[in-house]
């Protein structure tokens, strides 16, 4: 995943960079901007649940998401 795709998907889920960082577990959004800025590689956990988010409305269910656009 690059980081232009994470930052695709993280907007079409409605997400903040914030509540991006909270759904994965990560400290804050300073962490998910800078995988968006290319300044840190993407953890592999993150792609699956970024790539399982964006391919099922159940996983979106289960975490309380939705496609926003």
């Amino acid at each position: 995943m690059t980081p232009t795709e994470l930052k695709s998907a993280r907007h079409a889920l409605g997400l903040s960079a914030e509540g991006f960082a909270r759904l994965v577990r990560v400290e804050s959004g300073r962490t998910v901007r800078r995988w968006e800025a290319g300044d840190r590689d993407i953890p592999g956990p993150v792609t699956l649940i970024v790539e399982a988010l964006m391919g099922s409305a159940e996983v979106r269910r289960h975490f309380g998401v939705q496609l926003v656009a």
